[in-house]
Order: structure tokens, then C-alpha cells, then sequence
């Protein structure tokens, strides 16, 4: 958990192949709300408008203009020149016929933290879940796991259950997102790691077309409040981390 090393920017890095950069984000940031309102598209506004309470539209506007802002940087383009598609189940991505195929991304985000995972050439997906959260350990373990993971599960001792379960939740959320998927692929249909021995877990796994992939799993040390997981096909591709702020691009 304390591998990652989240380096302040002050000249924004390209997109690499066999590079994944994920970038942390403060979603409490006033400065991000207020560009929003001057770089968000009418349709992302109106899905702002919708949230019934104050702090959810701040955190979706501060969030949508990181997002912009950022993939802007990597493609050189203003951020409110960005065009997005959205998959069958709502992934978005980068409109190809105006900004091409050649960048990948995935957002995530918990109370005021977000993380930006950015790559070229693979699908990649991304979950943060904040720690202090009142679950119900057995009825969301039978949801989210298959009998080989909750076998695992039963071995640990009771102290570290409820974190664990909000660990394999990330880890598995990032994969489905990657996949683009949704609530179309329950949970408990695929198997990871449960208390992984270190950081890096590798799975085999189906990729978007069904197919028999290696997939790679890190946990991201983000903040000791939040449990973070990243995941993206291969054993080819390293890792950066970076903080980003309103003032720095």
C-alpha cells in the first residue's frame, strides 16, 4: 500500500505506450467548481443540475473539468473543445472521429478525492471507495464473491473482513469498468485477489470481446482515508502518479 510515490507536476507528462499515469485529485477544490461552469458541455451541466444536493453538483463539476482539463493537456486540445461517446452501458471515452482512438481513460471518485487513470492502447479501469462506510459484511460478501473468493475470505481473521471486502470491491469495480460492462456482469462471476501478498496481482480474465487476457491488478496508496485499485490488461505497462491541482495547468 505505500509503494505509490504521488509526484507534483509542473510539466505535464505525454501519454506513453506502456505508461498508465493516474492523477489525484482534489474534488473540494473551489477554483475547479467554478471553471466548470465555463468548460463543461450543456448536456454534462444538465446531469449537474439533476443532483439534488450541493455537494454532489460540486464534486460532479469538479470532477467533469479535471477531466477535461487533463485529457486536454495530453491531447493539446482546450477543454471545452473535448467531445465524448458514451458505451451501451454508459462508459465514456474520447469522441474518435475528432480526438482518434490513441488515448484511454477511466475516473473514479469517493467524497472529495478523485483519481484519473490515463493510458494509450488498452483498456484501463479505476475505483476509489472511501474507507469509513457502514456495510454489512455478509450480505455484500455473498454479492461480490464466488465460492473460491469466499473460502479465502473466511481464512482471514474477522478484524480485517470489513476492509477487505471494500479492497476485493475496488479491485473488482476497476476491472468491470475497464471492461465497460456495468451491472451487466454481476460481481461474484469472476475471481481476484483476496489479500494479495503484494501489490501487483495478476489474473486471467475475459477481456471486452470475451477473450482470455492477463490482467494486472495494483492497489494505489491514494490517501489512508480511501482504498484505491487499478487494473489494465498485460504485464507490459508501468505506473506514474501524480497530483494535479487547479494552478498547475
Amino acid at each position: 500500500m505505500g509503494g505509490n510515490v504521488w509526484e507534483p507536476v509542473q510539466h505535464h507528462p505525454q501519454a506513453v505506450a506502456g505508461e498508465i499515469h493516474v492523477w489525484r485529485i482534489d474534488l473540494a477544490s473551489q477554483d475547479l467548481t467554478a471553471s466548470g461552469d465555463k468548460i463543461l458541455s450543456a448536456d454534462e451541466l444538465t446531469r449537474a443540475r439533476r443532483l439534488c444536493f450541493a455537494q454532489h453538483r460540486n464534486r460532479f463539476i469538479a470532477g467533469r473539468a479535471a477531466l477535461r482539463r487533463l485529457l486536454g493537456n495530453y491531447l493539446a486540445t482546450a477543454a471545452a473543445d473535448l467531445r465524448f461517446q458514451y458505451g451501451p452501458k454508459g462508459k465514456p471515452c474520447l469522441d474518435p472521429a475528432r480526438h482518434g482512438h490513441t488515448i484511454q481513460f477511466n475516473f473514479s471518485n469517493s467524497n472529495d478525492l478523485g483519481l484519473l487513470a490515463v493510458t494509450t492502447g488498452r483498456e484501463v479501469g479505476i475505483d476509489i471507495e472511501y474507507r469509513e462506510r457502514n456495510i454489512s459484511v455478509e450480505p455484500l460478501a455473498r454479492h461480490i464473491f464466488t465460492a473460491s473468493e469466499a473460502a479465502a475470505f473466511r481464512r482471514l481473521p474477522p478484524a480485517r473482513h470489513e476492509q477487505e471486502l471494500l479492497a476485493v470491491w475496488t479491485r473488482k469495480e476497476a476491472y468491470v469498468k475497464a471492461l465497460g460492462k456495468g451491472f451487466s456482469l454481476p460481481l461474484n462471476s469472476f475471481s481476484v485477489a483476496i489479500a494479495p501478498e503484494t501489490d501487483a496481482t495478476l489474473r486471467q480474465l475475459d477481456n471486452a470481446r470475451g477473450e482470455q487476457q492477463s490482467w494486472k491488478f495494483l492497489t494505489l496508496a491514494a490517501h489512508r482515508d480511501y482504498l484505491a485499485s487499478l487494473t489494465a490488461p498485460g504485464v507490459d505497462w508501468t505506473l506514474g502518479c501524480f497530483d494535479w491541482r487547479p494552478d498547475t495547468a
